[in-house]
């Protein structure tokens, strides 16, 4: 058992493989969607909605800086049993993979804090809404765009990351104004994408 304890513990020190890495460090980036494609929509709607910022002029340093937490998606599949024959001499039934889970069951979330230049107020929320109006089809301007997550080791290292493509939001979280001396307001908005892919 010693033996065990020792190979354990040399491991966990000195091979790479094994090294546990703080998970706060980790960056996320939108692109390929500007306030200009989300407000065309808005106004060609007649919306008072406008996009006022965007995720690029809050990021610094190839992070969004107001990303306060990542909620990354599942990915699941569903399965179901086969009949088999008759049931009779004891065998259990096989199973089969009926379909990998559609892209609204791998949604994720994002919470971002509020600052005076709120990005779920100026951003966010006017992209759902333009959602809303033109939906997701292709032509004429996109409202879709793409979205990275990198996690890092502890000495700045890359060591993985999604790559979220052709993704939108489908839930912007609402919120309660008080007059309580809470916590900085946190804002969650919820994302669907066509697929996803190792970084």
């Amino acid at each position: 058992m010693a033996t065990n304890i020792n190979e354990f513990l040399a491991a966990f020190a000195n091979d790479q493989k094994f090294f546990l890495n703080l998970p706060v460090f980790w960056s996320v980036t939108i692109d390929g969607i500007s306030e200009g494609s989300i407000n065309s929509v808005l106004s060609y709607a007649g919306e008072k909605w406008k996009a006022k910022t965007s995720p690029n002029s809050m990021t610094r340093g190839g992070n969004i800086l107001v990303a306060q937490e990542v909620g990354l998606p599942n990915e699941t599949s569903n399965f179901s049993a086969m009949e088999s024959g008759s049931g009779m001499g004891g065998f259990l039934p096989g199973y089969g993979l009926n379909a990998r889970s559609n892209f609204l069951d791998r949604s994720f979330t994002v919470n971002f804090l509020e600052t005076e230049v709120d990005i779920e107020h100026n951003f966010f929320r006017p992209w759902m809404i333009a959602l809303g109006i033109k939906g997701l089809i292709a032509e004429g301007v996109s409202l879709r765009g793409n979205m990275q997550v990198r996690q890092y080791s502890n000495s700045g290292k890359f060591i993985k990351g999604f790559n979220f493509i052709k993704v939108f939001p489908t839930a912007v979280e609402g919120y309660t104004l008080n007059y309580e001396n809470t916590d900085f307001p946190i804002k969650s908005v919820t994302f669907a994408c066509e697929n996803y892919e190792q970084l």
